[in-house]
C-alpha cells in the first residue's frame, strides 16, 4: 500500500469515483419527482402549450363541458399508458376536479398547490396540474414502447449513467496504467541507487519520460560519473602516495640495515643522507595535510590587508640567490598600481614560493623568470613567467593535480613531491581566487596566473 504507483491509482480512483458521483447525483436530481413536476408544468405554459390550448377552448365553449376529449390527448402524448408517471388534473375556478387522468377512487389527495393557472380575457377560469404518483404505482415506460418528455428524459439519465459507469472503468484502468508509467522511472533510479551503493558505479539510468524526469535521471547519471571519477582519482592518489613513500623508505630501511650488517659505516655522512629521506617524508607527510585541510575548507586562515606587490617583491629576494647560483634571471616586471587584498601571509608567500620553486626546477641555466603584479578585474592578478621546458598541450588540464608530472623531465628525481601546484591551487581557491596556466608547448616556457580577490 506504501508503493508510489499504489498511491496513484487509488488517487485516480477517487477521482474518478468521485465524478462518477456526482453524475450518479446530477442524474437522480434531474429524475426526481419534484424536478419532472416542475419541467412539465412549465410545458404546459410555453407557446401554444397545454395552458393556451385550454384557454382557447374555454374562450370558444364558454366552459369546461367536453375538455375530457382535449385532456386525454394531452395525457396521451406526455404521460403514456394507462397510468404514467403521475395524474393530469383540470381544475375550475372553485377548485372543483373538472378533469383527471385517473378514477377517482383511485385519486391521490390534491396539493396545496394549484398549478398552472389558466386565464382567458385576464379572467381566471381554472388551474392545470400535475400530480407524481409513488413509484409502486406507475406503469414503466419500457412496457408500452413509447415515451413522454419525461420518459425521454429517463432514458437520457439512464444514457449517462452508463457513460458515467463506462468513463469511470477506463478511467480507473488508465490510472493504474499511468501510474506504474509514472513510477517506472523512480523505481530505475532506486534499482540505480542500490547498484552504486554496491560499488557498480557503471551503472547509468536511462535518460527517457517527462522533462522532469529526464533531468533527475541526467543528475544521477553526472553524480555516478562524479563518483566514479572521483574513485579512480581516490584509488591513484593511494597508488601514488604509496609509490612516494616506499621510496625514502626503502632507502632509510636499506640503508639502516647496512648499517646494522657493518656494510656502512655509522659516520655522519651516511647520517646525512639518512637525515635527507626523512626530511623528505616530512614535506611529503606536510604537504598532503595541508592539501587535504585546504581541499576540506578547514585550513585556518589569518587574513590581513597585504600588498602583493611587497610581498612578491620578497619572494622574489629570497629566490634571488638559487636562481643566481643555477644562472637564471629572476626579476620583478614593471610595476603597476594594485590595490590591497585580504589573505593570509604565510600563505599567499607559501603559493609565490611553490610557483618560483617549480619555475626554478624547469628552466635552464641562461632562462628567465619575471613576476609581475596587477590589478585585473575587481582583484590582483600575480603572473609568473618563466622561459623553461614548456608544458605540452595534452599535460596542461591536469597541471594542477595531484603528484602529476609532465615530461620526463619532471620525474620525481627532479626534488619535488609532486604536491606544489596542487597546494598552490586550494591555497588560492581558499582566498577565493583562482589559478591558471597557459603554455606554448615543449621548450617555450609557462605562464601561471594567480588571481585573488580585492578588498
Amino acid at each position: 500500500m506504501n508503493r508510489l504507483w499504489v498511491r496513484l491509482s487509488l488517487a485516480f480512483s477517487a477521482v474518478v469515483l468521485l465524478g462518477f458521483g456526482a453524475v450518479v447525483f446530477g442524474t437522480f436530481s434531474l429524475t426526481s419527482d419534484q424536478r419532472m413536476q416542475s419541467l412539465l408544468l412549465n410545458q404546459f405554459e410555453r407557446p401554444h402549450g397545454l395552458v393556451d390550448s385550454a384557454a382557447q377552448y374555454y374562450k370558444k365553449q364558454g366552459s369546461w363541458d367536453g375538455v375530457d376529449t382535449l385532456m386525454d390527448g394531452a395525457r396521451s402524448t406526455l404521460f403514456p399508458g394507462p397510468v404514467g408517471r403521475g395524474v393530469l388534473l383540470l381544475l375550475d375556478a372553485e377548485s372543483v376536479v373538472v378533469y383527471s387522468s385517473l378514477p377517482p377512487d383511485r385519486m391521490p389527495p390534491l396539493p396545496s398547490r394549484l398549478g398552472r393557472p389558466v386565464l382567458v380575457d385576464g379572467k381566471l377560469v381554472g388551474h392545470i396540474n400535475f400530480i407524481a404518483l409513488p413509484s409502486d404505482e406507475r406503469t414503466s415506460f419500457w412496457a408500452w414502447g413509447r415515451s413522454s418528455p419525461s420518459d425521454f428524459i429517463q432514458e437520457v439519465s439512464f444514457f449517462l449513467l452508463q457513460i458515467a459507469l463506462s468513463v469511470g472503468v477506463l478511467g480507473l484502468i488508465f490510472g493504474v496504467l499511468a501510474s506504474r508509467n509514472l513510477s517506472a522511472p523512480l523505481n530505475r533510479l532506486a534499482v540505480a541507487a542500490r547498484a552504486i551503493g554496491a560499488r557498480n558505479l557503471d551503472y547509468r539510468v536511462p535518460v527517457q519520460g517527462s522533462t522532469e524526469i529526464r533531468a533527475v535521471a541526467e543528475s544521477f547519471n553526472k553524480m555516478a560519473a562524479d563518483l566514479q571519477s572521483a574513485e579512480s582519482l581516490r584509488r591513484n592518489l593511494l597508488a601514488d602516495v604509496a609509490h612516494e613513500l616506499r621510496t625514502p623508505l626503502t632507502v632509510l630501511q636499506g640503508n639502516l640495515q647496512a648499517i646494522l650488517d657493518d656494510i656502512y659505516a655509522l659516520d655522519k655522512s651516511e647520517v646525512m643522507r639518512l637525515h635527507d629521506q626523512t626530511r623528505h617524508l616530512h614535506r611529503l607527510v606536510n604537504d598532503l595535510h595541508e592539501l587535504a585541510q585546504a581541499e576540506a575548507h578547514q585550513l585556518l586562515l589569518h587574513k590581513q590587508e597585504l600588498d602583493l606587490k611587497r610581498l612578491a617583491q620578497e619572494a622574489v629576494d629570497f629566490f634571488a640567490p638559487v636562481a643566481e647560483e643555477k644562472g637564471v634571471t629572476l626579476r620583478m616586471g614593471a610595476r603597476a598600481n594594485a590595490t590591497p587584498i585580504q589573505g593570509d601571509r604565510a600563505r599567499l608567500m607559501q603559493v609565490l614560493q611553490n610557483l618560483l620553486n617549480n619555475a626554478l626546477r624547469h628552466t635552464l641555466e641562461g632562462g628567465a623568470i619575471e613576476v609581475a603584479v596587477a590589478a585585473r578585474a575587481g582583484g590582483v592578478e600575480i603572473v609568473v613567467r618563466d622561459t623553461g621546458e614548456g608544458i605540452l598541450a595534452e599535460d596542461l588540464p591536469h597541471i594542477f593535480e595531484r603528484f602529476y608530472r609532465s615530461g620526463k623531465a619532471r620525474d620525481r628525481d627532479s626534488g619535488g613531491t609532486g604536491l606544489g601546484l596542487a597546494i598552490v591551487q586550494a591555497l588560492v581557491q581558499a582566498h577565493n581566487g583562482q589559478v591558471t596556466v597557459t603554455s606554448g608547448g615543449k621548450g617555450t616556457g609557462s605562464r601561471f596566473v594567480v588571481w585573488l580577490p580585492a578588498v
